[in-house]
């Protein structure tokens, strides 16, 4: 930021010469004090310290020294009659004798105060000494591309509006006359007289005679030694100045101004516009009363390539386009050329994945944090560095595998993690814990804890399940200086622990008759109390349980409790082989009972050995005496439990007279006689028109069943 305040001071003397007392300075047994803020020894035309505290080019800080060509062949000057207000100029070498315009060397150093102000030291040396020494120091905020010792031609000098021209007017005795021009591109306000010697811009404005209250200069009257150059210079070989920019208006309070360039060349007269003559090639310099702000950006634990922004804003402006600016990592937004002022820089909020760490200032003598905000009192020539740290947390995820999801109680298992999305060197470490409940806040085991090294997670302890049910288990990263902490899911990792329980069974017989019928019972033995599923109960007809299988039903398991298999009836003869098998359940596994634990034998019947008569009676009757006789004849046979032949008979059967006299015969093929005991036959002839009935007695014809 540049003020442009020499175009005020070039309208203020351009109305007419500002002409103050010449400034003095004497070279005596007692030196002159530096100027006010300034421990400089400008004024006792030498080159070393002449009293303790003070600086002397022997010691200054910042010196810059320009060097000329040997006298001669080699030696450059400007050329054709060049005068102060030429920007464009020709440089010519050849045989440029020594005389007293023949410059040496010359040194530059500056610096501000602590008064603020800001002091400017020049120094020249000559080959001889001949009388009066008329020299410019041209101080330029830029340079002159291929202005150098060794530059012959034409050239244009890069001169910019309030460029420095410090005249050295050296009469041959007494003390220098010291006087400032600035360099004018255009009217400053009253174009009258405003240039110094030409008729038209550009040109050196009007000039302003230093005094002793701003300036101090002397040549030496003795013989001194140049401790940079390790020579001694005869008297009148060597001048001096110190010039409180300042004080004298060039550079005014709250002002910033910066030259870069400086070159000393010399006249053949004390007049402006005199020839110039001999030249010392630009130097470098650093002329400036300007402070500068630096930011920087620096991250930690970024992704490589990472290209994040970070915004930022000044308060005043301090960028052309702006308050604004934005830094990746590694960035840096110089702003130099800065008056003495207070200015405030602050970084944006940042979100996940970043966090601001700190902001550091060097120096910080002048500089208030607040968060990301940085307030600078900034001094002149003072440059404030300041670095922005931001830091790159990683949000990683932790998945995790068991080494079984279903194990029998008294069995162990371990837990496994893996972290996605940490950094390469991730630390830190991760918790395993086995829960009870799938909202993982029943603690039931603790798993252990592990050291994360560069990202691997080593594997949980063996965990013994003596208790059959489902347990959740969970890691928990601890996360560290590069990586938030992570926990897995509880319902991702479900372990399923069962019993291993036995099946029991007992036969309703080991052995029955053949026709027999038998039922299986079975008992589960290390299931939980809730258990449930189903058992299947099968016959075989070998002990493998492999051939003739029958079905003897399955049934449902409830609260551990198993029920009978159905009856089953045999009646085939042999061995059989029973078995119970248990499907077990969400907690229980299954079971088989064995098959050779049930074994049943069926047996042939055994018959009896008794015997019982029986027979199938039959009568006969015979018809005589009568007349063609027609009719029926009833035959009814009786139990040996009727004697008498009254009770309803066993056995009746009617038989039709159709052969006149004749026996007639019962023709009974079904009914059996068996009953043990006397039988008795009763027959009746029925008569008819021409004949009488007829009736047999009661058990006049019978016959006895005896199985005795």
């Amino acid at each position: 930021m540049k003020l442009i305040h020499r175009s005020r001071w070039a309208a203020l003397i351009g109305a007419g010469a500002l002409v103050v007392a010449t400034a003095t300075a004497s070279v005596g047994a007692v030196p002159p004090p530096p100027l006010n803020g300034s421990t400089f020894e400008g004024g006792d035309g030498n080159l070393t310290v002449d009293t303790a505290g003070n600086t002397d080019w022997a010691n200054v800080a910042g010196l810059h020294t320009g060097i000329d060509q040997p006298s001669g062949s080699g030696d450059n000057a400007f050329g054709q009659g060049t005068k102060e207000d030429s920007s464009a100029v020709t440089v010519v070498d050849g045989s440029i004798p020594p005389n007293k315009n023949d410059l040496t060397r010359f040194y530059e150093a500056s610096e501000t105060a602590s008064n603020n102000h800001t002091y400017l030291y020049l120094a020249w040396e000559r080959l001889v000494n001949i009388g009066n020494a008329n020299l410019d120091f041209e101080i330029n905020q830029k340079a002159t591309t291929g202005f150098t010792g060794t530059t012959t031609g034409p050239l244009t000098l890069n001169r910019t509006a309030g460029d420095l021209l410090v005249s050295y007017d050296f009469g041959g005795s007494g003390t220098p006359t010291l006087g400032i021009n600035t360099w004018l591109t255009a009217a400053a306000g009253n174009t009258v007289g405003q240039c110094y010697s030409a008729n038209a811009l550009p040109c050196w404005g009007n000039h302003l005679v230093l005094n002793g209250t701003v300036s101090q200069g002397a040549v030496n009257t003795v013989q001194v030694t140049d401790p940079i150059a390790n020579q001694n210079l005869g008297v009148g070989l060597f001048g001096e100045a110190a010039i409180d920019l300042t004080a004298a208006g060039v550079i005014p309070p709250g002002t910033c101004e910066a030259f870069g360039s400086a070159f000393v060349k010399s006249r053949s007269s004390s007049s402006f516009t005199a020839e110039i003559k001999d030249f010392i090639a630009p130097i470098a310099v650093n002329i400036s009363n300007c402070g500068s702000i630096t930011i920087k950006k620096v991250t930690q634990n970024a992704p490589a390539g990472d290209k994040t922004s970070f915004a930022y804003t000044t308060s005043p402006n301090l960028k052309a386009t702006g308050n604004a600016f934005s830094l990746q990592s590694g960035g840096v937004q110089a702003f130099a050329s800065l008056p003495s002022a207070t200015y405030t820089v602050s970084e944006g909020t940042q979100s996940a994945p970043w966090n601001f760490v700190d902001v550091v200032c060097d120096p910080n003598t002048h500089v208030t944090t607040t968060g990301q905000m940085v307030s600078i009192a900034l001094a002149n020539t003072e440059n404030v560095v300041c670095t922005y740290t931001n830091h790159y947390t990683n949000s990683p995820t932790i998945a995790t595998t068991l080494s079984a999801t279903t194990i029998t109680a008294g069995s162990s298992a371990h837990d496994s993690a893996t972290l996605s999305g940490a950094s390469a060197n991730a630390g830190g470490t991760v918790t395993y814990s086995v829960f009870s409940d799938n909202a993982c806040s029943v603690k039931v085991s603790d798993a252990g804890t592990v050291t994360v090294t560069a990202g691997s997670v080593p594997n949980s302890n063996d965990v013994t399940f003596n208790t059959a049910g489902t347990y959740f288990w969970q890691a928990a990263y601890s996360g560290d200086a590069n990586n938030n902490g992570a926990t897995s899911p509880c319902t991702s990792e479900q372990l399923v622990v069962k019993t291993k329980p036995t099946i029991a069974t007992t036969l309703s017989a080991t052995s029955i008759t053949v026709g027999g019928s038998v039922h299986d019972s079975a008992a589960l033995t290390g299931a939980t109390s809730t258990a449930g599923g189903s058992v299947t109960y099968t016959v075989y007809t070998d002990n493998k349980c492999s051939a003739g299988a029958r079905d003897a039903g399955t049934v449902t398991v409830t609260n551990g409790i198993v029920p009978n298999s159905n009856d089953l009836a045999f009646n085939t003869a042999g061995d059989y082989f029973w078995q119970a098998v248990y499907t077990g359940d969400a907690f229980n596994n299954g079971a088989t009972s064995t098959c050779t634990d049930e074994h049943l034998v069926v047996n042939k019947a055994q018959p009896g050995e008794s015997t019982a008569q029986n027979l199938i009676p039959n009568d006969s009757f015979t018809l005589t005496g009568g007349f063609n006789p027609t009719g029926t004849i009833t035959f009814n046979l009786y139990a040996p439990s009727d004697a008498t032949c009254s009770a309803a008979p066993a056995l009746s059967q009617t038989v039709s007279v159709n052969n006149g006299n004749n026996t007639y015969t019962t023709t009974n093929s079904t009914f059996l006689a068996t009953s043990v005991g006397t039988w008795r036959w009763m027959s009746t002839y029925s008569g008819d028109a021409n004949n009488q009935a007829a009736t047999s007695a009661c058990g006049t014809e019978n016959f006895t069943i005896n199985n005795g």
